[in-house]
């Protein structure tokens, strides 16, 4: 009876070893495609962050050359504003001395009639043309 129960008990053994190892060797599979996949994620994830970090540095480059624009727009904004009323004051005291002056050219007086007299008005003030001003009417309006 007990001549034939020692070999089944080994092929027993033999096969139960057979399967640890193949379950093993099935576990060091799943974990190499595990460590594979999270190298992976790992890597994604570091180009990820190199990405953020590189916009982020774009960002704060044109947020500055933005900055920078605006200021120098401000200064010619400014400029252009001096220029602007400098020129206005310019004008200012200009029509401000032209009000002081007199508003309106001399006239010449009439004479009031003599009593008894008819004819026209005669003017008291004497005329003044040509380059000269010596008598009436002198001086020629020629260009040479």
């Amino acid at each position: 009876m007990c001549a034939g129960g020692g070999g089944n008990n080994r092929h027993h053994e033999e096969e139960a070893k057979r399967r640890q190892w193949a379950a093993e060797r099935a576990a060091q599979e799943q974990q190499a495609r595990m460590e594979a996949l999270a190298r992976e994620r790992e890597a994604v994830a570091a180009q990820q962050q190199a990405q953020m970090q590189q916009m982020a540095a774009q960002q704060q480059a044109a947020e500055i050359a933005q900055q920078q624009q605006t200021a120098e727009m401000r200064v010619q904004q400014q400029e252009r504003l001096a220029g602007i009323n400098a020129r206005g004051q310019a004008v200012t005291q200009s029509l401000r001395i032209l009000s002081q002056q007199s508003a309106q050219a001399p006239t010449a007086q009439a004479t009031g009639r003599a009593a008894g007299v008819t004819g026209a008005k005669q003017t008291t003030a004497g005329l003044r043309i040509g380059s000269t001003g010596r008598g009436t009417g002198s001086g020629a309006n020629v260009a040479v």
